[in-house]
């Protein structure tokens, strides 16, 4: 069959069309995982994220299928390049793209296979001290809130017996707010402490 027939001009089209449309999946998907996820991960760390635990069975499964995908876009390219009567600049414009989907792709791979589930979580520790309660106390509690004087919740699984709690749950780029309470022996709690701030970098 002659380069020009009207089989190979239909065929062109729809190899452009998977081309982008694998390249627009893996980009989204890349830059999802790079980007996207850790900005809600900063915004919102209550929402779980959404990137595969290192070297799960989910990971390997989207390396595979990422694999295959890639594969396939490049095979694309290869065939849209070697076609003489598409245009140049289609040519380059997909190459484009699939140049910055593969770069995207390895660093998805050198970030991901060394990042565990929570991912943000930081090596930084908060260490808290406060003064004893003047009152006989069972214990304190330890609250802790992304927001001043408000929502505060407890971080603490059992009472705290001395004057110290080391917070390490800590995420990178947040500032956390904390106070304390006194616990009495039938586990009422006194009023909230002056509140404590601590930036994470």
């Amino acid at each position: 069959m002659r380069p020009g027939s009207p089989r190979l001009r239909r065929q062109r089209p729809r190899m452009i069309s998977i081309a982008w449309g694998l390249a627009a999946v893996l980009f989204f998907f890349t830059a999802e995982n790079l980007w996207i996820d850790p900005w809600i991960r900063q915004k919102s760390p209550r929402i779980p994220s959404l990137v595969p635990q290192a070297l799960s069975g989910a990971w390997f499964l989207c390396l595979v299928v990422g694999g295959i995908a890639l594969l396939l876009l490049v095979v694309c390219q290869i065939l849209l390049t070697r076609d003489r009567n598409l245009a140049v600049w289609t040519k380059v414009g997909t190459g484009i793209a699939v140049l910055g989907v593969l770069l995207l792709s390895v660093q998805w791979f050198r970030i991901t296979n060394k990042r565990p589930a929570l991912r943000l979580r930081s090596s930084h520790t908060v260490l808290l001290t406060w003064k004893a309660s003047s009152s006989q106390v069972a214990g304190y509690n330890v609250y802790r809130s992304t927001t001043p004087a408000a929502n505060y919740l407890r971080i603490n699984s059992s009472l705290v017996q001395g004057l110290t709690f080391t917070d390490n749950t800590v995420e990178s780029g947040l500032t956390y707010y904390y106070v304390t309470r006194a616990v009495d022996a039938r586990g009422y709690e006194s009023i909230n402490s002056n509140e404590s701030r601590a930036t994470i970098p």
